[in-house]
């Protein structure tokens, strides 16, 4: 999907341009995995980006904060928080922006914590990396950073190791030092996968005040479509390294325009269909990206793939404020009606 019109009277924090992430390897044409991302997200706003495992979801959430693994890069794009192309920036500049103006937030935060140490002198050791206070200082604003996201006895639990704490509460932490330094844009990148349902509503919850009260942009990087329909303002389905249909939350899962959103909303559990209504799965396995179908990577899966689908990539195609790449969005979106 090309580049996203930005209206410059909007307040965009965050802009990803055309981003393209590439693996080196030993063959002619290097793996593409992320192939021409491109999103807005403004102030105080949350922008879901939604698909299946080895979409590119994650790999996207990596390139904005310059942290790919490996022997992957990104090769083409821009990345722009407020305004300044962070693709342009050194290491040391870098390590400022991280955890300063964006910061992020795992799925698994027990392999993010050290647990060597308490939690109270890591997001100390955050703190004091971002602003030039005292370690008294620092240690005291920890502290009151665990108070706002819930955790109790703060002043006690700070001298706690992360084996001691809970999933939920390991998660609390993370969020406490990612929000340390008051970022711009916080990257939410499955930050409930490993809790249990209860623990996942209070995570969003505190995610949901921290945006009201923070003003902060966030990404929400998600295979949970109800995850992204209850917290999300707008959503972004990706698909074979590509983002094939955006639009409001609201928009997107009451009408889809791609084959694949409907296809994903179909295979959930839902309260509005009835009890005895078979789930559709969705047949064969997402392309690898080394190993992309011509046309329309999704059209070997897809229901209403026709003989163009495999033979012409598909443009972006416009309908109300959704925007999918699918060569019948239009049709698809009549018959829906």
């Amino acid at each position: 999907m090309s580049a996203v019109a930005v209206d410059p009277h909007t307040d965009i924090v965050l802009e990803a341009r055309n981003l393209v992430v590439e693996f080196a390897r030993d063959r002619e044409e290097p793996v593409r995995p992320v192939r021409g991302v491109s999103f807005a997200v403004e102030r105080a706003r949350r922008l879901g980006i939604v698909g299946e495992s080895g979409s590119g979801k994650s790999l996207t959430a990596l390139a904005l904060m310059r942290l790919l693994p490996g022997r992957a890069e990104l090769a083409a794009g821009e990345v722009l928080l407020a305004g300044r192309d962070l693709t342009q920036l050194d290491e040391r500049q870098m390590a400022r922006v991280r955890g300063g103006q964006m910061a992020i937030v795992y799925q698994d935060p027990m392999s993010s914590l050290n647990p060597l140490q308490t939690v109270g002198h890591q997001v100390t050791e955050a703190i004091r990396a971002h602003e030039s206070v005292s370690r008294h200082e620092a240690s005291d604003r920890a502290i009151e950073l665990f108070r706002d996201v819930g955790i109790p006895n703060p002043e006690r639990r700070a001298e706690d190791y992360p084996h001691e704490f809970s999933g939920g509460m390991r998660q609390r932490v993370m969020i406490a030092m990612a929000i340390c330094a008051n970022p711009e844009v916080l990257i939410a990148d499955e930050p409930t996968t490993a809790l249990d349902v209860t623990t996942q509503a209070r995570i969003m919850d505190l995610l949901t005040r921290l945006v009201e009260e923070r003003r902060m942009a966030v990404l929400l990087i998600t295979h949970d479509l109800g995850l992204a329909a209850s917290f999300c303002d707008d959503v972004h389905v990706m698909y074979g390294g590509r983002i094939v249909e955006r639009g409001t939350a609201a928009e997107v899962f009451r009408s889809p325009l791609h084959p694949y959103t409907e296809a994903l909303l179909e295979s959930i559990c839902r309260l509005d269909r009835p009890i005895d209504e078979p789930i559709t799965a969705i047949g064969g396995q997402p392309p690898l990206p080394q190993d992309l179908p011509g046309g329309c990577s999704f059209h070997p899966r897809c229901p209403h793939a026709q003989a163009r689908c495999a033979a012409e990539a598909p443009v972006p195609i416009q309908v109300g404020d959704q925007v999918a790449e699918c060569h019948f969005a239009v049709e698809l979106k009549a018959a829906r009606s």
